[in-house]
């Protein structure tokens, strides 16, 4: 590459001060979370937590359990609390969260050369993804979801930057913070040869197409080599820990899929696209939002080859969960919209851009206000979910749950329970999770649809009956729960619609 990475880098006040202004939105968001987090959360700060602590990779309790879909957020979480253990891990996690949402619109400024933009746009590509990072629920805060987005970001950059080896090196902590980061391989690929194919956009490739085709092998060995070497490393301490070098979680998903349960495909086309973006004329689609992600993408296609990347991400990342048929959890929409927010910036960019050239008197003034007007309707629905956000529904109801559990349990009983996040990182107790996501021998029966077989065989010594997993009637054939178990105590659930049901949890202990 001719275009340093990150030259120039001496900021103006009008780049460096809008840049700070926006940097305080994420700050505040960190600020407005507070540490009802998402229950699922939990599942990997409890390995963080046991992980800071020194206990190693355990929930809990040994042995060791492969229960997370995320590793590096897992051990970047442990190592960060591990370093400062006057702070809870779960704040560590929501601010850590909070620098990665930094990191992620920063780093099109530092890489503004490499994605072709002048000062201005770069700025104002920045400032979109910083005050845009997520519009619904805030409870992706504490989670990857924001790792994965400035990892993803980072590996594309250097991947167009020209330094293939570095940027198969990030793909791999991709992969470690989601699975699906293994994908923004088959990305890099296609669009070398997208943009080898529709144009050049000045770049140095070679011309000649068997040169190129060296170029092309010589770039993606590159990129497999950095990959297999945090491959290679992760693969020996998972396999000497757990046994295996994958979690053993998407059986479960696909489960409760068919077991009723929403599924991504389902939550996608009928739920989710219609919370982004505001508010719509008559119609979720007609909104300046959407209006703009299709002149980014339509920019990204025709103009800025190398903005393909974002758009072949998408379908690679959307039609991989389709074809696993999973569950369609709420959070599996965010990397969707971040990445079109990022496709909102481009075609916010596009329009400054093309009002400055067509209005050569006010052209100036004209892309300033759109781009104005533009950042503040993605704020808006940014800013009032931060109002209104009051953490997990469902925490309130965990937290007395556990508190009780404190009282009344030993530390090394076990505890069946299918929700276990909350229950993971305020207790200590041995958890049983009816899901099998961190119970591993649960797990091929789980997939089987047996969902009684975690009480009828390891027989804990308590279990928590629940309204939203009700397994009761099943128990019950042949007698079998009266034999067992008695009710000792009912304790407040939560209910869909928000409200506070009481005696509907039901902790039962063996006799």
């Amino acid at each position: 590459m001719s275009l340093s990475v990150t030259s120039g880098l001496r900021l103006p006040f009008a780049v460096w001060g809008p840049l700070a202004a926006a940097s305080l939105f994420p700050v505040w968001c960190g600020w407005g979370q507070g540490v009802n987090l998402n229950d699922d959360a939990y599942i990997t700060l409890t390995y963080a937590k046991n992980l800071a602590a020194g206990r190693g990779f355990v929930f809990n309790h040994p042995p060791p359990t492969f229960g997370t879909t995320t590793p590096l957020f897992a051990l970047l979480v442990a190592l960060l609390a591990a370093l400062v253990r006057q702070v809870p891990v779960d704040v560590v996690a929501v601010w850590a969260t909070v620098l990665a949402w930094l990191a992620a619109g920063w780093m099109f400024w530092v890489f503004r050369r490499v994605w072709h933009l002048d000062d201005r746009s770069a700025c104002l590509v920045a400032v979109s993804v910083l005050l845009g990072g997520w519009a619904g629920p805030l409870g992706v805060l504490g989670s990857e979801v924001f790792l994965f987005h400035a990892l993803l970001i980072l590996a594309l950059s250097l991947h167009l930057a020209g330094k293939a080896f570095p940027a198969g090196i990030v793909t791999g902590l991709l992969f470690l913070t989601r699975g699906e980061g293994v994908l923004v391989l088959g990305v890099m690929g296609l669009s070398l040869g997208y943009r080898r194919f529709v144009g050049s956009e000045g770049e140095s490739e070679p011309e000649d197409w068997r040169d190129w085709g060296k170029y092309f092998l010589a770039h993606v060995g590159r990129l497999l080599a950095g990959f297999m070497l945090v491959l290679t490393v992760w693969a020996i301490y998972a396999y000497r820990t757990f046994g295996q070098v994958l979690p053993a979680t998407l059986a479960a998903k696909r489960t409760q899929a068919a077991l009723g349960w929403p599924s991504f495909t389902h939550e996608l086309l009928t739920n989710w696209w219609r919370t982004w973006g505001g508010a719509g004329v008559g119609y979720p689609l007609l909104s300046v939002w959407w209006a703009l992600v299709v002149v980014g993408l339509v920019t990204a296609f025709r103009r800025r080859l190398r903005w393909s990347v974002f758009p072949l991400w998408l379908v690679g990342y959307v039609g991989g969960y389709v074809a696993l048929g999973v569950a369609g959890y709420w959070w599996y929409q965010v990397p969707v919209f971040l990445s079109l927010q990022v496709l909102f910036a481009l075609g916010l960019v596009t329009c400054r851009e093309m009002l400055e050239r067509r209005f050569t008197r006010y052209g100036h003034r004209l892309g300033l206000a759109v781009a104005i007007c533009g950042l503040a309707w993605i704020l808006w629905p940014a800013a009032r979910a931060v109002v209104l956000y009051d953490g997990d529904w469902r925490a309130a109801s965990y937290r007395t749950l556990v508190a009780w559990l404190r009282v009344h349990a030993r530390p090394t009983d076990r505890v069946a329970f299918h929700e276990v996040g909350y229950l993971g990182f305020y207790s200590e107790q041995r958890i049983v999770d009816l899901c099998g996501l961190t119970t591993p021998e649960v797990l091929p029966h789980f997939a089987r649809r047996d969902l009684t077989w975690p009480l009828r065989t390891l027989l804990p010594e308590w279990y928590v009956a629940s309204p939203t997993w009700d397994i009761l009637p099943a128990l019950r054939e042949g007698g079998w729960l009266d034999r067992y178990y008695r009710r000792v105590a009912a304790l407040p659930a939560p209910m869909a619609d928000n409200s506070r049901f009481f005696n509907a949890l039901i902790p039962l202990k063996v006799r």
